[in-house]
Parts: structure tokens; C-alpha cells; sequence
């Protein structure tokens, strides 16, 4: 069984910037980028411009278009359940933890208000996505022991999101949990992180459906987006070594 890791030079760097709540940094990138991205997946209508204002002030700025309020409460949970995440980035994965990052995503959503979700519990009722409602604790279980038997390298990581998503354990928000997972693990185990674009959503679902005859298209998807996270990486340092002197 897999132990909590030391943390990367990467995570290190998150973290810093993470507890001093610095802006323009990489924790900024994957808070407003991840949360913009994997909830657009999800038809949440914020933009990106406005998802950024959110994180930074805390205020949004009223647009043309009307703006649901339930939009405005995922992405806010968003940025607290990835402050919980990083805070537990070297953490084994745990059926508890899956539990909370849900619960974090969904409290006081329009589902939660009208009981259409169980926040930060496992659904009860039958779902055409997923698996039957009575096989969902052991099989959730059952793939995180697999998955922690030794260190995890990208290919793992991929697979257990796969699987994850086809035991589709929550009412809602499947989704956006598995990608926030697969984020924590890169840099839990100093795998190139990636947040995958909302316009690749058609291929990433495809990726996801076709795995196990064709695991290439997700391997591609994945690939891109590390990539784009790779470059923001570089910037960032290319801006850190290029700051005027203090006067």
C-alpha cells in the first residue's frame, strides 16, 4: 500500500503560493483554469474572464446575459474544494476523501436544495451511466485499493478515471470529481499535470467510452493538455526570472 508522498518541487512551489494566496502564479492557473474548464464540461455558462474575476475579488460583474445563481455557487465551491485538495495533494487516495471533494463541489447547490444529489454520498437510486446503486461501495473501494498498490504512473491514473466514471458512484458531479482526482494524483506522484479544454470534451468522452479497444484518443487528449500546462509552467518561470529589481 502506498504511503502520503513527499511533495514535489512543483507542489512545494503550489503550496507557497497556495498559503500566501499569490495571484498570476501556477495555483492560480490550475484554480481558475480547472474550474472554468471542467465545470464548462458541465454546462456551467460562466467565462473564463469571469471565473478569473470571481477567484481573484470575489465579485462578479453583471453581464448581458442573465447568469444562473447555481453557476455562481459550483464555481465558488470549486475554488474551496481545491483549496481542500492541494491542501492533501501527497494524500493517498480514500473512498472518505472522494466523498468530501464531492461534497465540497455540491453543498448548497440547486440539487442539494431540492435533494437531487446526495452531497458527499454515494447515490442510492438506479442511473443508466453507471453501475447498480448496491455494487457502488465495493467497487469504489476495491479500485482505490488497486490503484494504491504501488506508485502510480500516468497510464494508472488514466484507468482509474475511466473506471471511476464508468461506476458513475454520485447522482452528479462524476465528472468534475474524477478530473479534479486525476489533477491531485499528477502532482502527487510529479506526473505533468493537465486540465483538459471544455472544446475537447467530445473526444475526452469518447477517450472515456472507448478505453479499452482504443485508449489512444484519451492518451492524445491528455498529451495536449499537458502540454498547455507545460508552457504555462515556463512562463511562469520566465516571468519569475524577469521581475525588475526591488528598488
Amino acid at each position: 500500500m502506498v504511503r502520503e508522498t513527499p511533495p514535489t518541487p512543483l507542489v512545494k512551489k503550489i503550496l507557497y503560493q497556495h498559503e500566501r494566496n499569490n495571484h498570476f502564479g501556477i495555483y492560480e492557473y490550475i484554480q481558475v483554469n480547472l474550474a472554468y474548464s471542467s465545470s464548462r464540461m458541465a454546462s456551467n455558462r460562466l467565462t473564463r474572464n469571469q471565473v478569473e474575476e470571481m477567484y481573484r475579488t470575489k465579485r462578479l460583474t453583471a453581464s448581458f446575459e442573465p447568469t444562473k445563481v447555481d453557476d455562481i455557487v459550483e464555481m465558488m465551491n470549486h475554488f474551496i474544494c481545491m483549496r481542500y485538495v492541494i491542501d492533501n495533494v501527497t494524500a493517498p487516495l480514500t473512498v472518505s476523501f472522494i466523498k468530501q471533494v464531492h461534497h465540497f463541489l455540491t453543498y448548497g447547490t440547486y440539487a442539494d436544495q431540492n435533494h437531487k444529489t446526495g452531497v458527499g454520498e454515494f447515490r442510492i437510486k438506479p442511473d443508466k451511466l453507471g453501475i447498480p446503486p448496491q455494487q457502488i461501495n465495493k467497487a469504489v473501494a476495491d479500485l482505490i485499493k488497486i490503484y494504491e498498490r504501488k506508485a502510480a504512473k500516468l497510464e494508472q491514473i488514466l484507468a482509474f478515471h475511466v473506471q471511476f466514471e464508468r461506476i458513475h458512484p454520485f447522482d452528479d458531479y462524476n465528472g468534475r470529481v474524477g478530473r479534479i482526482l486525476m489533477v491531485k494524483e499528477c502532482l502527487r506522484y510529479g506526473i505533468d499535470p493537465f486540465i483538459i479544454d471544455d472544446k475537447r470534451r467530445g473526444e475526452y468522452n469518447r477517450g472515456i467510452a472507448q478505453w479499452d479497444t482504443n485508449p489512444e484518443i484519451l492518451r492524445k487528449v491528455v498529451c495536449e493538455a499537458q502540454k498547455r500546462f507545460q508552457n504555462k509552467l515556463d512562463t511562469c518561470r520566465l516571468m519569475q526570472y524577469h521581475r525588475p529589481p526591488k528598488k
